[in-house]
């Protein structure tokens, strides 16, 4: 009996699918930097909950912030603070009804 329970267990566990909570793994990759701009490709795990990404830049003049669906993006232009290297970007996840399951904050050394 109790192998049994273990085994119907076991393939209860393996048939449903797991999902890592949305922005959980962001990467970022910085190419381009000329001192004053960068090219910046932000990257982050997939989720079945979210619907839309709004991914921006604080530290730009002006702010950027772009849209997408998918599960990376490349903002190009994105400049550092003043007298630095270091840029403040964002990722915000959306669900179907538009409001926010998670959002992080990413500090970049556009010198990386």
């Amino acid at each position: 009996m109790l192998l049994t329970l273990l085994i119907l267990t076991v393939g209860v566990i393996s048939i449903n699918e797991a999902f890592a909570e949305p922005l959980e793994n962001v990467r970022t990759f910085v190419s381009n930097y000329d001192g004053n701009s960068a090219t910046v490709k932000i990257s982050w795990n997939g989720d079945n909950s979210s619907r839309d990404y709004a991914v921006g830049c604080v530290s730009c003049t002006p702010n950027i912030v772009e849209s997408t669906t998918g599960n990376s993006v490349t903002i190009y232009n994105v400049t550092p603070f003043p007298n630095g290297s270091f840029a403040l970007l964002y990722v915000i996840s959306y669900d179907s009804e538009n409001n926010i399951i998670t959002a992080k904050q990413l500090v970049v050394n556009l010198k990386q």
